[in-house]
This record gives structure tokens, C-alpha cells and sequence, in this order.
């Protein structure tokens, strides 16, 4: 008991030593990284020329100043015998596609497709789909493209 007795203020001291210990310092959270701001297309001659998707459906794209679109599995089609024509506009930053004919791809008829076209830093483009209730079309067109030279 002796030994209890003559432990006991050590203990105190001891567990007055570790209350009065500073603590670890939290790290300050990351500093948030800001995202970019796409830089939108609101007319044609910012998209005019060929272009090809770069998604594993990806499919050649032509864009005329006159607004017309033509889509083909190659750029030899694209050329001679388009799988689909379009028409296309700009309001604004919205991009509507409305489809002329399709002989090589399933018809989305009279309905039309709204895209917002971003102008991205490396040269592509990227067509981020609004609404468009043709899904084969939306498959090929909501996705980024490549300038063909």
C-alpha cells in the first residue's frame, strides 16, 4: 500500500502533463481546384470542317457554313453517300440538329436533337446532348470529336 501511496502523486503529475500537452495541429482542407468554365459555340463558323467521335461509336462528321450536317461510318462515305443528313442551327449556345434523310443509320424523322457544342483547349469539340429523343443519333452526336485534317 506504501507503494500506492507514493505512486499516486506521480500518476497526477503525469496525467496533468498529458492534459496541458498541445495538440496536433489539423491540416488546413486542399484548397479547391477551380473548374473551367466550356467555352460554347454559338455559330456555325466555330464548328465548320470535318470532324471525327472519338467514342468507341464514333462516327465522321461534316459541318458546312450553310448548315448542312452529313454523318458517315467513313470518310469516304462522308464524301460520296452519307449514312444521314442534317440540318443544323445555333440559338444561342443551343445547337439544333433536324435530320434531311437517313438512309444508313436508323430515322429519327422530324424530331429534333439540342446540343450545347463545347469548344475545348485542345482543338476538339464536344457535343453534350440537351434533349434528343433519338437515341442513335444522340449515341453518335453527345460526345467529343476530332478535327480530321
Amino acid at each position: 500500500m506504501n507503494i500506492r501511496l507514493r505512486l499516486w502523486p506521480l500518476l497526477v503529475l503525469l496525467a496533468t502533463l498529458a492534459a496541458c500537452a498541445q495538440p496536433t495541429p489539423t491540416p488546413p482542407p486542399p484548397t479547391p481546384v477551380p473548374t473551367p468554365t466550356p467555352v460554347l459555340a454559338t455559330r456555325a463558323e466555330q464548328i465548320i470542317g470535318t470532324w471525327f467521335g472519338t467514342a468507341a461509336d464514333g462516327m465522321y462528321q461534316r459541318f458546312s457554313l450553310d448548315g448542312t450536317n452529313q454523318t458517315a461510318r467513313s470518310l469516304d462515305s462522308l464524301n460520296s453517300s452519307p449514312d444521314a443528313e442534317c440540318t443544323f442551327r445555333f440559338e444561342g449556345t443551343q445547337f439544333i440538329l433536324t435530320e434531311v434523310k437517313s438512309p444508313g443509320l436508323p430515322p429519327c424523322g422530324a424530331k429534333t436533337g439540342t446540343y450545347q457544342v463545347q469548344l475545348l483547349p485542345n482543338g476538339n469539340i464536344k457535343f453534350v446532348k440537351v434533349q434528343d429523343a433519338c437515341a442513335p443519333r444522340a449515341r453518335t452526336t453527345a460526345q467529343e470529336h476530332k478535327p480530321v485534317p
